[in-house]
């Protein structure tokens, strides 16, 4: 047998131990759907699922992903339910540490996986106003925060805007907001990422759907935030983003679902 040979059948033998690998990841991975679908609390289950995912190395991970976003791609009701809002790049970053999600958003981009867009870091749009622009509140953020719990509708048309995302958290529990509000606020251009990925956390706010799609349609929410949404979005709405979101790697994602879905 000669070393060309040789050669050939070493990675030959690789490819399949990987397969077989990638294989046994998915079988794991569906068995985690299992167990998160029978956790309730939406912050138990993110916990359950970023322990998950450090116990396993950068590739392994990004293939959890990709199994659970390739499920979620082509409109699997069930496992819809169970990920919205579990693929948060920076709870996972804050959770698992930068580094690591770097790492599996690294290995997911070398396979060409569409879902490593799911991981990338938040960064600003392109037309993203200059912050020096935009007016910064008098009081204290504390006395803010406070106002924000009060059930008074004159105070919470004042704050609703508010730049602090601290803010916005608490103003999202008060008994007095409507959908209108949140829409509102999802929908705003100026709204900082941090303030919208505050929307998107809120388990009460981001099951209704035209939260979801004003998120979608906002040009100032990160990508992987708009991506992440896209699967929960209806035909007709998935459609028009595709085709007139100002972005072009919203509009390539939006792009690809389509196709996934149709051939799913």
């Amino acid at each position: 047998m000669d070393g060309a040979t040789r050669l050939r059948l070493a990675r030959g033998l690789q490819a399949f131990q990987l397969a077989a690998r990638r294989l046994r990841i998915g079988h794991e991975t569906d068995r985690l759907l299992t167990v998160l679908g029978g956790i309730a609390d939406r912050e138990l289950r993110f916990y359950r699922f970023a322990e998950h995912l450090r116990d396993r190395a950068s590739i392994e991970a990004g293939w959890v992903i990709v199994r659970l976003w390739e499920r979620v791609a082509v409109g699997d009701g069930r496992v819809k339910e169970i990920c919205l809002g579990l693929l948060d790049v920076q709870r996972l970053r804050d959770t698992l540490g930068p580094t690591h999600v770097q790492a599996v958003r690294d290995a997911m981009a070398a396979e060409g996986e569409a879902g490593a867009a799911l991981l990338d870091p938040g960064n600003r749009r392109p037309d993203a106003e200059d912050d020096d622009t935009v007016p910064r509140p008098k009081e204290p953020v504390g006395h803010r925060i406070s106002l924000a719990r009060r059930p008074v509708r004159r105070l919470l048309e004042r704050l609703l805007f508010d730049p602090d995302a601290r803010v916005t958290r608490i103003i999202l529990g008060n008994p007095r907001l409507t959908e209108a509000d949140v829409v509102a606020l999802a929908a705003s251009r100026r709204a900082s990422a941090e303030v919208l990925e505050v929307i998107a956390r809120d388990s009460r706010w981001i099951t209704q759907y035209p939260v979801r799609l004003a998120l979608a349609n906002n040009p100032s929410a990160p990508a992987h935030l708009i991506v992440s949404l896209l699967p929960y979005l209806l035909r007709q709405d998935l459609r028009a983003v595709a085709s007139s979101s100002p972005r072009q790697d919203i509009r390539a994602q939006a792009q690809a679902l389509l196709v996934r879905q149709l051939e799913g």
